[in-house]
């Protein structure tokens, strides 16, 4: 009698359960691994989308769709009349925009759905495309996997390498609404053969786009975000008056395995002041031009420590001029100078731009390669 109950309780558990009603086959599904949304000549909104084509019948394996539409809710309906199984949108990977649909402050508006509605991804790579969206998603390439993973991996990479950065849509919603910051995303260009990251794209506060830095300034501003993390391999002139003579330059190259990093901010005579101080220990890689490593490393790392100055401080001139601050420096800010902070809250960039930045990096070398 008491197993029978203990059996019927069972099952009554078992059918509170949730089920599997609203279940779909992988064939009967469209995973929209790739969304993108750009605008054509006409200022009208177009949507794309790269899938997965499970079929062992179909020749491509992926399918690429693009339409006008006003949102990206409706847009679905417009696929789902031209795509094999039903959109779903729990699988983004990658959320890629035109540069043409940035140039409007009003373009974050149509992410809405995609932090309203739970069965959206926020985990999407976020990316600006330099070009036309449907040059991207007509590439096929012959020599690469699925559009879409190729993109994704791509970003990966080149985040790994502190080429780009990786932003995802939740931490871009978290950028937008920081008053103490600017967004930021990766940031892609179409060649004829090929998709490259070419840098980080910078964003003004309205979401507007404001320039480009490459990757060798994307390493600086990991280092100033992050400190230190995945790989960071830095090149770097040591001037010499015939060097445009040369073929092989006098580069050095070396890897940082440690960083770390002290902001003191203070406010004085009307502007935030900002002295950041830099710990790095580096190992060199390469090594362009002779040098007594043994007797002279003190003098090689003054060398590494000017030239790295010279380089952050021409990063923060570049994104002072522009009006963005992808550091963060405005919630150093609110942290140690609430008073005054507040005062230009609602005007970060301004008072940013106004700001003094003194970047001071201490070098030490603590490896040298397998050769003197």
């Amino acid at each position: 009698m008491r197993a029978f109950a203990q059996i019927l309780l069972l099952s009554l558990l078992v059918t509170m359960l949730a089920g599997c009603r609203d279940q779909i086959n992988l064939e009967d599904a469209t995973l929209s691994l790739m969304v993108g949304i750009d605008l054509n000549e006409k200022n009208e909104l177009l949507f794309y989308i790269s899938s997965p084509v499970f079929s062992r019948e179909a020749k491509e394996k992926s399918e690429e769709y693009g339409i006008r539409s006003s949102t990206i809710r409706e847009s679905r309906m417009g696929f789902d009349e031209r795509v094999t199984g039903l959109t779903q949108a729990g699988k983004i990977q990658v959320l890629v925009f035109g540069k043409k649909l940035l140039a409007h402050p009003d373009w974050f508006r149509l992410l809405d759905v995609v932090f309203r509605d739970a069965k959206f991804s926020v985990n999407a790579r976020m990316a600006m495309l330099d070009g036309p969206l449907h040059e991207l998603f007509d590439f096929k390439p012959k020599d690469k996997p699925r559009l879409s993973i190729h993109v994704t991996t791509l970003i990966d990479t080149a985040n790994k390498r502190n080429l780009t950065v990786k932003t995802r849509a939740q931490e871009l919603h978290r950028q937008m609404y920081e008053k103490g910051m600017t967004p930021t995303m990766t940031e892609l260009k179409k060649e004829k053969r090929a998709v490259k990251a070419v840098g980080t794209a910078l964003l003004k506060k309205n979401g507007t786009y404001a320039g480009l830095i490459e990757p060798r300034d994307t390493i600086l501003l990991q280092t100033l975000l992050h400190e230190k993390q995945g790989e960071l391999s830095v090149t770097i002139p040591i001037k010499d008056p015939n060097d445009h003579k040369q073929i092989v330059k006098d580069r050095i190259s070396f890897f940082i395995k440690g960083v770390q990093k002290k902001i003191k901010t203070t406010y004085q005579n009307g502007r935030f002041h900002f002295d950041v101080h830099f710990k790095l220990r580096v190992s060199i890689s390469e090594r362009m031009f002779p040098f007594d490593m043994e007797k002279d490393y003190k003098k090689m790392e003054r060398m590494i420590s000017d030239e790295l100055q010279k380089d952050y401080m021409k990063l923060i001139k570049k994104c002072q001029d522009i009006g963005v601050d992808p550091f963060g420096f405005g919630i150093y800010a609110r942290a140690y100078e609430y008073k005054e902070y507040k005062k230009v809250e609602d005007d970060w960039m301004k008072a940013f731009s106004n700001a003094t930045v003194e970047i001071k990096p201490d070098v030490s070398i603590k490896g040298n390669g397998v050769v003197k």
